[in-house]
């Protein structure tokens, strides 16, 4: 009998055979049309998540039904077919004319098909949250006539909505898809070449060893590891579980409650997505959506990135040194000098950089970058590529892909529905006007909004949804564009550890052995500093580093020191042990510092230098001490 272990060696090829006609399509070796990438690319996409996924995720010692192979052999020729009825005349479907052409039956049929094969195929890489949200679009597209208010729509029949999905661009083959078939393929690839040849290994021991005679290093390593590894990843949730394993043992081993470490894991791993230079990818999509480019968009991200992490480095240093918490074990600590001869591993993200700076084209850049991977590897006979280890890279390429491609063209269904309803317009004509009563009202609604439509998604889908309601609304009130952009992208993310679905955390705590809901409010409180910053920037962009030099070199240093006063406040530490209410001041405090305008600065500096004084005399035991219980 047939079994699903029986067909590793065909879905094995048919993998590879999906990255290589990527890297010939997409890195300009041969010439195809955009739409007819897209067509191949999700058909070969759908099968391969059939063939690696089966409809239940069994559990350990449970035996596959043999029914379902057979249901997933239907919806793999379901997948090829309706790729290939547009492939097939795919010239007549790139000329023909939207809403006046008729849609026949076939079309009709296809179209139903590829929908639902796209949403059962979205539920087995990514779970339900994306499906509901999708499926709720697809009724209200359906049914939206009979909506009372402004949410009522004109009505769209069925063909109409299958046209919208499948045979023009904005649906299924949309901009999403487009994107994650050219870009963000090419940095996933990148990023396994560069786990293939042993970067992720080099960045931990890097990180063991700028940290070893540091308290509480472990932490500070996930910190290092995670920001790095995130940022090339894609995913929070597969980060947490690829360095987590590593760093969230040691935490416990020196003192750190589970709860803690798993927390810290999940905060390290989703600020990956918004670290320059490739934010899991979100830049690039971001940088075609704005039209602002590349390295506007990075210039944007790099200063509330570097606040993010390091208020996560104070509020782990204060928590290893009110409970006092040890330094990595001596037997954990890599050679300084073998980590120092294999740091040529970072060559190629710096070629990458260098690339990206010189102007060359993002699907270019990468390329190039990948090929200077296999050129690295070659230093060592350790990391060096074989004919097997290149086949298995690019196998893996591909199985990283499905779960964005995937979420991605269910994101493309969200986007043709806003598209064909004209829901959009009337989102942005209600934020609006609620933002003519207060702004930040509109504010506060717009995070719980990117906090439900990013839950459960993967960064990249998560920005795109988010992008096609929420930035529009905020632009339309004046705000800058890439403000507005990075305002919805902050909080479809921090999703991840947004409590009380915070997919992030619960992968944390799974490792950790900690409590799950226990552990995403700690994530909360760590991550509390990438709550606060958007609502900034939107006012003040000096944060995204725009604006009169003397402007952004005070948010600059004030932004800083308002983090590590913020961080005290969280945590109940500066120099000593802090009271209640010098607590409540010092988060008080590090806000006004965050926000970079003279009078609110110098009101932080002088509640600093005021507990500060206060806690240098209490250090002395001057002054009395605060209650352990109260602290």
């Amino acid at each position: 009998m047939i079994s699903r272990d029986s067909l590793k060696g065909i879905t094995s090829v048919i993998a590879v055979g999906l990255a290589i006609f990527q890297i010939y399509f997409t890195a300009g070796f041969g010439i195809i049309d955009s739409q007819l990438l897209r067509t191949i690319h999700l058909g070969i996409v759908l099968a391969l998540v059939f063939l690696y996924f089966p409809p239940k995720k069994l559990q350990e010692g449970e035996r596959e039904h043999p029914g379902w192979l057979a249901l997933d052999l239907v919806l793999i020729c379901g997948a090829f077919a309706t790729a290939y009825f547009l492939a097939s005349d795919i010239d007549y479907y790139m000329e023909r004319i939207r809403y006046v052409d008729p849609v026949s039956d076939a079309e009709t049929v296809c179209a139903t098909a590829a929908v639902l094969l796209v949403l059962e195929a979205t539920r087995r890489v990514a779970g339900l949250p994306l499906v509901i949200v999708a499926s709720a679009f697809l009724a209200y597209g359906l049914g939206g006539q009979y909506l009372p208010g402004i949410l009522r729509h004109d009505g769209v029949t069925y063909k109409m909505l299958c046209e919208q999905l499948y045979l023009v661009t904005e649906g299924l083959y949309g901009i999403p898809l487009a994107v994650s078939s050219t870009m963000i393929f090419a940095f996933v690839m990148f990023g396994c070449f560069l786990q293939r040849a042993g970067l992720g290994q080099v960045f931990l021991d890097l990180a063991c060893v700028l940290t070893r005679r540091s308290k509480g290093g472990p932490a500070k390593v996930s910190i290092f590891a995670s920001a790095l590894f995130g940022s090339i990843s894609g995913s929070a949730v597969a980060n947490v579980y690829s360095t987590g394993t590593f760093t969230i043992p040691l935490m416990k081993r020196v003192g750190y409650t589970p709860s803690f470490a798993g927390a810290v894991e999940a905060v390290s791993s989703t600020g990956g997505q918004l670290m320059p230079p490739i934010m899991g990818a979100t830049a690039f999509v971001m940088a075609d959506v704005t039209g602002a480019g590349y390295l506007a968009v990075a210039k944007a991200a790099l200063l509330p990135s570097l606040l993010y992490y390091f208020s996560l480095l104070m509020m782990i240093h204060f928590e290893a040194v009110n409970k006092n918490i040890g330094i990595i074990p001596s037997d954990q600590i890599p050679d300084p000098r073998s980590v120092l001869r294999r740091t040529y591993h970072i060559l190629p993200i710096i070629v990458l950089i260098g690339l990206l700076v010189s102007g060359r084209s993002v699907i270019s850049s990468a390329f190039i970058s990948i090929a200077s991977v296999i050129v690295v590897s070659c230093f060592s006979a350790e990391t060096r590529f074989t004919p097997k280890s290149l086949y298995h890279t690019l196998e893996l390429s591909s199985r990283n892909a499905l779960m964005i491609s995937t979420c991605s063209a269910c994101a493309g269904i969200i986007v043709a529905i806003v598209s064909i309803t004209g829901i959009g317009y009337k989102f942005i004509s209600i934020i609006t006007d609620l933002g003519q009563f207060h702004i930040l009202l509109l504010l506060i609604l717009l995070m719980f909004t990117c906090f439900v439509l990013g839950t459960g998604v993967p960064a990249t889908p998560a920005y795109i949804i988010v992008a096609t309601l929420g930035a529009p609304a905020l632009m339309k009130l004046g705000i800058p564009t890439l403000s507005a952009h990075m305002f919805v992208l902050y909080y479809a993310i921090l999703s991840e550890i947004t409590p009380p679905v915070c997919l992030s955390a619960y992968a944390g705590a799974s490792i950790a052995g900690a409590n799950a809901m226990q552990t995403g409010w700690r994530a909360f409180r760590l991550g509390i500093v990438a709550y606060i910053i958007p609502f900034i920037f939107v006012f003040q962009p000096a944060l995204l580093l725009t604006g009169e030099f003397s402007h952004v070199a005070q948010a600059l240093v004030t932004s800083f020191i308002g983090v590590i006063t913020l961080a005290g406040g969280m945590q109940g530490y500066l120099m000593v042990r802090c009271f209640l209410w010098e607590r409540v001041l010092l988060l008080a405090a590090g806000i006004a510092l965050l926000y970079p305008e003279i009078y609110s600065d110098l009101a932080g500096l002088g509640v600093i230098l005021f507990i500060g004084m206060l806690q240098y005399l209490r250090r002395g035991k001057a002054l009395p001490q605060p209650d352990l219980n109260q602290a």
